[in-house]
């Protein structure tokens, strides 16, 4: 990490991570000396100095009767970044406590199911899958169907984002619906692309797919209609699992 990712951890902008680079490089300065440097105007460099003192990254001095700017020594960015961490760690007990409260909520509430029609609103389902991270989902999933409803862009961009969030996939495809791997790379079968894929038997053909992940089955029509939905039941989520888990069982392995 170099030293202006360090100072990002700040939420600087780029004009404040260079006023603080020219104090740090160049030791102790003026408002007029650091203008001249960042091109701004003295009143301008002020404000941004202001920040930079709230922030506790440099200190106002008081030299010959003028006022100079230097940066604190490094041990105090130690010490905020500490402080930083343990903001953290409380956010992420408190996280817990919320998932707790939530899951229990969940238990006893009702099936909650969201109905998604056309093109754009199928995107915005499938992005709802993206707001996990660490996870495997499970898929039975008519591909070929899929691509041409969806569009082979987002579906490239969708399965980028869905690998940089560490999201595992399962999925059966039909045997009439296997891609093209030439012209769709990014749905190959292999540990780059996190991804297991299995054949299901002939006589297992299909045109509505699903995915489950969390306490969440996701349904979408690849026909004329072209709709979805999702539904968040733990119970629905257990018996399609299981369901996935038998076909899963009898389909073929790619070689």
């Amino acid at each position: 990490m170099n030293i202006k990712q360090l100072l990002k951890l700040f939420n600087l902008r780029e004009i404040e991570i260079q006023v603080y680079e020219s104090l740090f490089y160049q030791g102790m300065l003026s408002a007029t000396q650091i203008a001249k440097q960042v091109g701004l105007s003295r009143t301008s460099v002020y404000d941004l100095l202001d920040k930079l003192i709230e922030a506790g990254l440099i200190s106002e001095i008081i030299k010959t009767g003028m006022k100079m700017f230097a940066v604190l020594p490094p041990e105090k960015l130690e010490i905020l970044i500490a402080e930083k961490q343990k903001k953290i760690k409380d956010a992420q007990e408190t996280i817990k406590q919320l998932k707790l409260v939530y899951d229990e909520q969940e238990k006893t509430a009702k099936p909650n199911i969201k109905i998604f029609e056309g093109k754009k609103e199928l995107q915005q389902m499938m992005k709802d899958l993206l707001l996990y991270r660490d996870i495997t989902i499970y898929a039975f999933w008519p591909i070929k169907k899929i691509t041409r409803l969806l569009g082979k862009d987002f579906l490239k961009e969708f399965n980028q984002k869905r690998i940089e969030r560490n999201i595992k996939i399962k999925v059966i495809w039909p045997q009439m619906q296997l891609p093209d791997f030439k012209q769709f790379p990014f749905l190959k079968n292999n540990d780059k692309f996190i991804r297991q894929a299995r054949i299901a038997p002939d006589q297992i053909n299909f045109s509505l797919g699903y995915t489950i992940y969390g306490n969440t089955v996701r349904f979408l029509s690849s026909s004329k209609e072209n709709y979805g939905f999702l539904v968040e039941s733990n119970e629905l989520v257990e018996m399609m699992k299981n369901q996935f888990d038998l076909i899963w069982s009898i389909s073929k392995k790619f070689k």
